[in-house]
C-alpha cells in the first residue's frame, strides 16, 4: 500500500462523512467513489469486507476506521441483534 493510496481513502472517507451529498452517492454507488478517489479494485475489496483486517491491511488511521466501519455497518434484520464489525473492533481496543 502506497501512501499516495492510503490519502485517497483517507479523503474520501471524510468527505462522505462531511458532505451529505457525497454520503448519499457514496450509499447508491460505492463503487463509483471508489473509482472517482482512484482506489483500486483489490483496495476497494478490502473496504467492502468491513473487516477490522481489511482497514489494517489498507493502512487506514484507527479513527477512520472505525468512522468507515460505522458508516458501513450492516444493519440486523428488526428485533435481531448481530455483532457487527464495529463491535469487534471496540472489543478488540478494550482487550489492549
Amino acid at each position: 500500500m502506497t501512501e499516495v493510496s492510503v490519502y485517497h481513502i483517507h479523503k474520501m472517507i471524510q468527505d462522505i462523512l462531511r458532505d451529505p451529498r457525497a454520503a448519499a452517492e457514496f450509499a447508491q454507488d460505492p463503487e463509483d467513489a471508489f473509482k472517482r478517489y482512484g482506489i483500486s479494485v483489490e483496495e476497494a475489496a478490502l473496504l467492502e469486507s468491513r473487516t477490522v483486517e481489511g482497514m489494517g491491511q489498507l493502512g487506514i488511521h484507527p479513527n477512520l476506521q472505525m468512522k468507515y466501519l460505522r458508516l458501513r455497518r450492516r444493519q440486523p434484520p428488526a428485533g435481531q441483534f448481530t455483532p457487527g464489525p464495529l463491535d469487534a473492533y471496540l472489543d478488540r481496543l478494550l482487550e489492549n
